[in-house]
């Protein structure tokens, strides 16, 4: 094996900082010096050649953000489930929300933004701020999660509850077992699940689609990994993809040339939400578990070791991204990056989640002159240790002509 003779990262370089500025310079001075560094999560991995090597081998490293080697199977969610029980568990899911998919749902997306921004600019009718997260970004995701599960969009707010509850006590330590952390919030799942296997003609729905999925062995799924399964989509179909949207907003908001560009050339809706995903990588980092010694970026990995790897930081690599660390639209290839990592198991909500951001910016550009942050406007970044994303941003918005 080779030796790496980069210098190591300076005292106190932390990839995981709480505070944004201070993660990205730790980020950066990883990269710049050994591309990984031992923290309490296990090794993180910095660099983009290393980062991607990781998440193609999926036959080595698996897991989620806490460590699930203690919970039964049916307790592990989607992103932890070793092969081939993870592409069985994988194409059900893709069956419903896979790009190739997705034309069924497209118009209740966009209807569902107009709506809101329907209502975002009655808000906003006389003149004061409307804060576009509680408007738009919360509720589209919530929404669209409980139209693609086949669960009542009524119950929208519980889901944004639960899913913050969920994500809190993971960050405090809970152990993944989401039935367990949880209670209320498996209950009402389980309540679904009953209701499709009573029912005489079910709908065709994700839970039902899990419900008669089959395990690697040719066996029925139990209700414990439909549930399982299913509270895991409803958190990440909201959490990644509302941060996805905060992110999105606040850049055009930020930058009111920017904005103007976009509406003028609604082409360049696309390249925001993946230049977005590069610069402002809502998930900032995936943590697994290696299952066999090798090894990565040139650092020899022992089996059963924690590794992390820095999603955020691979998307700011210049060695791949030329002026990495500035928001571009003029990238010749806007989705190279490693946002919704890659591979065999890449996101699976991938497509969703561009489907929704670019339905919202799509709308804002018809229906609204500008947008600019209101003048008292303090950043409130999302506290999910893993997360990058906006819990509040209050705007002025000036419809365009004809819209109210």
């Amino acid at each position: 094996m080779a030796t790496d003779h980069r210098p190591s990262p300076p005292p106190g370089a932390d990839p995981l900082a709480g505070d944004l500025a201070a993660r990205y310079q730790g980020m950066a001075d990883v990269r710049a010096g050994a591309g990984h560094v031992a923290t309490a999560m296990g090794r993180y991995f910095a660099t983009e050649e290393a980062v991607r090597q990781g998440l193609r081998e999926v036959d080595r490293f698996v897991g989620s953000m806490v460590d699930t080697s203690a919970l039964p199977p049916d307790e592990v969610i989607l992103p932890a489930v070793p092969e081939p029980e993870h592409g069985r568990l994988r194409a059900i899911v893709n069956s419903v929300i896979a790009a190739r998919h997705l034309d069924g749902v497209l118009p209740f997306i966009r209807d569902t933004s107009a709506e809101l921004v329907a209502a975002a600019l009655a808000a906003a009718s006389d003149g004061r701020p409307v804060d576009l997260v509680e408007a738009l970004a919360d509720p589209l995701p919530t929404v669209v999660i409980a139209h693609v599960l086949g669960v009542s969009p009524d119950d929208r707010d519980r889901f944004r509850q639960w899913s913050d509850e969920l994500l809190a006590a993971q960050g405090r330590g809970a152990d993944g077992d989401l039935a367990r952390t949880h209670p209320e919030f498996a209950a009402y799942v389980q309540r679904e699940i009953d209701s499709r296997r009573a029912a005489a003609d079910p709908p065709d729905d994700v839970i039902t689609r899990l419900i008669h999925g089959e395990t690697a062995d040719g066996a029925r799924l139990s209700d414990a990994a439909v549930r399982t399964q299913t509270m895991f989509l409803i958190v990440a179909g909201n959490e990644t993809t509302r941060n996805l949207i905060g992110n999105c907003l606040r850049t055009l908001a930020e930058r009111p040339d920017m904005y103007a560009a976009v509406r003028a050339d609604r082409a360049l809706v696309d390249v925001v939400v993946e230049e977005s995903l590069r610069h402002d990588s809502p998930v900032q980092i995936l943590a697994r578990q290696a299952l066999a010694d090798g090894s990565l970026g040139g650092c020899p990995v022992a089996g059963g070791e924690r590794v992390v790897f820095g999603i955020a930081s691979a998307n700011r690599d210049a060695s791949r991204h030329a002026d990495a660390d500035t928001f571009r639209l003029d990238r010749p290839y806007p989705r190279d990056h490693l946002a919704f990592g890659t591979g065999a198991h890449v996101c699976p909500g991938a497509a969703l989640a561009r489907a929704e951001a670019t339905a919202i910016l799509h709308e804002l550009c018809e229906r609204v002159e500008s947008l600019v942050l209101a003048p008292d406007f303090v950043p409130r970044p999302n506290p999910v240790f893993w997360a990058l994303g906006q819990r509040s941003l209050p705007c002025v918005v000036t419809p365009a002509g004809g819209a109210g």
